[in-house]
C-alpha cells in the first residue's frame, strides 16, 4: 500500500518545518543545553506541523547522536524507532476517542515506570481539549510534578477550551498558518520528487484550497496525482484537470453566475446553478469558490495589487460588500439545510424582487453627493415627542406632494441602502414596505405585516432609519408603520413567507429531476419568478 504524500513527505528534523522558525529555534536551543520543560503545549489550526513538532522533538530528547545545533540524527535506533512508530517510550494518545477519566488514570499508573529505550518516556496528547473535566483534574496534578523522565506535548486546535489550570503548567507554542508562497513551495517540493509539473494556475487553485494548512496542501497533491492516472499525460497537470478532480467549477463560471445574480437575470441564474448540480459539483463547495473570488475582488479594491478588467472587478464596492454578506448568511444556512439549493433558490429570489434590483445594481451614492442636491428644506425642530401609530386600514399610497414627502421617495432607496450597512434585517424589511405619507415631523410607511411594524417600531430600528434619512437629507422624522396586507403582491414576497411555506412543500414534493435532467424549482419559487 501506498504512503501517503503527507506522511511520506513529513518534516524530520526541526529545520524541515515550514514557517514555524521562532518555535523551531527555541526547541533546539532548549533541547540543546538540556533545559526540558515537564510539559508543552502546541497550538494552532489544523495541519500546520504540532504533530510533527511532537515527534521531533521526542527524537532529539532521545537520539543517541544529537547534532550540535539541536537537531535529531534520524539515524540512530531511537530515531529510526521513533520514526517507524516502533518506539516504546512514545505513546501518543489520541484524546478524541480517549476522553474520560479511566483512560488518564491508566496513563498515570504507568508514569512511575523508567523509560524501556531512551532517556524520556514522551506522551503526546493530541487534541488535548477533547479530556472531559474529571480528566484534566485527574492530569492536573501530574503536569505539576511528572517524573523527571516523563515529557508530556500537548497539542490543541482550540486552545480557548483548555482550563486555565493547565496553561499555567505548560510551555506554550502558537503555530502560524502558512503563507501562499510557503505553501506553494510546500507542493511544488513534493511535486518535484513525485515527478508532476503543475501549471502555475494549477498550483494557485491548490493554494487556495489548502488555506494555509501544510497537511492539506499535501492531501490536495495526493488527491490530484491519483486522479492523473487515466490522464494522457499524467505527469503535467493542468488548472482544468485540478478543478474536475478536486469538484470545482471555473473561475470564469463563477463570474458569470455572480454578474446574472447581481444584475437581477433570476432564470439564468437558475440555470447556472443547475448547471453546477449536473456537473455533480457541490452546493456547498461552489458557495465557498464563490466567497473566495469575491474575497480577491473586495481585497483587489482596497489594495489595488492587481488589475481586474472582469466585470465583477468593476462592481461598485458596495455592491460587493452585500453579496458577500449574502453568501455568508447562505454558507452558515445550507450547513445544516436538508434542502440547500432551495436556500440558494431564495437568494435568487431576493437579488430578482422588485425594488432589490435597483439597490444592487445603482452605483453607490455618498452622503456628501446627495447632500449637495438636497432642496432647500426649512429643518424642523428635531425634538419629537413619541405617539402611538394608527393601526387604522388605509388605501393604496398615493405620496406626499409636500417637499419633503417628495424627497423621502426620491431618496428611499439610498436610505435603505445606509441603513443596510449598520442593520441589514431592518434594510430587508424596508425594502418590502412603503413610504405612505410624511405629515409634519410624522412619516408614515405601510408594511405588508404586523412583524413587520414591531420590528421597525422599536427604539434601535427607529434611530437606525432616522440616522439614515438625516444623514442623507438633513431632517429627522416620528416613524410610524401601518399594516395594509392588502398591497401584498406575489413577487415582493418576502424570503420570511417563503420559507415558511417550504416545508409543507419539501414533505408533499422531494426534490427531482425532470427529463431534461434540471431540477425542479418549488411551486413557491416558481410563483415568485413568474411575474417577473
Amino acid at each position: 500500500m501506498s504512503k501517503a504524500l503527507y506522511n511520506k513527505y513529513r518534516s524530520q528534523t526541526f529545520d524541515e518545518l515550514v514557517g514555524q522558525e521562532n518555535i523551531t529555534s527555541i526547541l533546539k536551543s532548549a533541547v540543546k543545553q538540556g533545559k526540558v520543560a515537564n510539559a508543552y503545549l502546541l497550538v494552532g489550526s489544523r495541519g500546520t506541523g504540532k504533530t510533527s513538532t511532537a515527534r521531533i522533538l521526542a527524537k532529539a530528547l532521545n537520539c543517541k547522536k544529537l547534532a550540535k545545533d539541536g537537531n535529531p540524527c534520524n539515524e540512530c535506533d531511537n530515531c529510526n524507532a521513533i520514526s517507524s512508530g516502533s518506539f516504546l517510550d512514545l505513546i501518543e494518545i489520541d484524546a478524541a476517542s480517549n476522553r474520560g477519566i479511566d483512560q488518564i488514570r491508566e496513563l498515570k499508573e504507568k508514569l512511575e515506570f523508567s523509560p524501556s529505550e531512551g532517556q524520556y518516556k514522551i506522551y503526546i496528547i493530541d487534541e488535548v481539549h477533547m479530556l472531559t473535566k474529571e480528566a484534566f483534574n485527574a492530569l492536573l496534578k501530574t503536569l505539576e510534578e511528572p517524573p523527571k523522565h516523563v515529557v508530556f506535548i500537548l497539542a490543541t486546535t482550540d486552545v480557548h477550551k483548555l482550563p486555565p489550570t493547565i496553561l499555567s503548567r505548560c510551555q506554550r507554542y502558537d503555530f502560524k498558518l502558512g503563507t501562499d508562497d510557503q505553501i506553494r513551495e510546500v507542493i511544488k517540493r513534493a511535486a518535484g520528487k513525485e515527478g508532476v509539473k503543475f501549471e502555475d494556475k494549477a498550483l494557485d487553485v491548490l493554494v487556495i484550497n489548502a488555506k494555509g494548512s501544510y497537511r492539506d496542501s499535501l492531501s490536495l497533491l495526493d488527491v490530484v496525482v491519483s486522479g492523473q492516472d487515466g490522464s494522457e499525460n499524467p505527469k503535467s497537470v493542468t488548472e482544468e484537470e485540478v478543478r474536475r478532480i478536486l469538484g470545482m467549477t471555473s473561475e470564469a463560471f463563477v463570474d458569470s453566475f455572480l454578474m446574472a445574480l447581481i444584475n437581477g437575470e433570476a432564470k439564468r441564474s437558475l440555470d447556472l446553478l443547475y448547471q453546477v448540480e449536473k456537473d455533480g459539483i457541490n452546493i456547498t463547495q461552489f458557495v465557498k469558490q464563490i466567497l473566495e473570488r469575491l474575497r480577491r475582488v473586495l481585497v483587489n479594491k482596497i489594495t489595488e495589487m492587481e488589475k481586474d478588467d472582469s466585470e465583477l472587478g468593476k462592481m461598485d464596492l458596495q455592491v460587493i460588500n452585500k453579496a458577500i454578506n449574502d453568501f455568508i448568511t447562505l454558507d452558515k444556512g445550507i450547513r445544516y439545510s436538508s434542502f440547500p439549493t432551495l436556500s440558494f433558490e431564495l437568494l435568487v429570489a431576493q437579488y430578482a424582487k422588485a425594488g432589490a434590483n435597483t439597490e444592487v445594481k445603482s452605483k453607490s451614492v455618498t452622503k456628501e453627493e446627495i447632500k449637495i442636491e438636497k432642496v432647500e428644506v426649512i429643518q424642523e425642530d428635531d425634538t419629537i415627542e413619541e405617539e402611538e401609530p394608527s393601526d387604522s386600514a388605509v388605501e393604496e399610497p398615493v405620496g406626499d406632494s409636500s417637499e419633503k414627502g417628495s424627497l423621502i421617495v426620491e431618496k428611499w432607496s439610498n436610505i435603505i441602502q445606509v441603513v443596510q450597512s449598520s442593520n441589514g434585517p431592518l434594510a430587508a424589511i424596508l425594502r418590502n414596505s412603503q413610504v405612505l405619507s410624511v405629515e409634519g415631523n410624522s412619516l408614515n410607511i405601510q408594511v405588508p405585516f404586523a412583524f413587520y411594524k414591531e420590528r421597525i417600531e422599536e427604539s434601535k430600528s427607529r434611530e437606525v432609519l432616522n440616522g439614515a434619512i438625516k444623514d442623507l437629507i438633513g431632517l429627522k422624522f416620528k416613524i410610524a408603520c401601518i399594516v395594509n396586507g392588502a398591497v401584498k403582491k406575489k413577487k415582493q414576497v418576502s424570503a420570511d413567507v417563503i420559507l415558511a411555506s417550504a416545508p409543507r412543500e419539501e414533505s408533499t414534493e422531494k426534490k427531482s429531476t425532470v427529463s431534461s435532467g434540471k431540477p425542479r424549482v418549488s411551486k413557491v419559487v416558481e410563483e415568485i419568478f413568474a411575474d417577473m
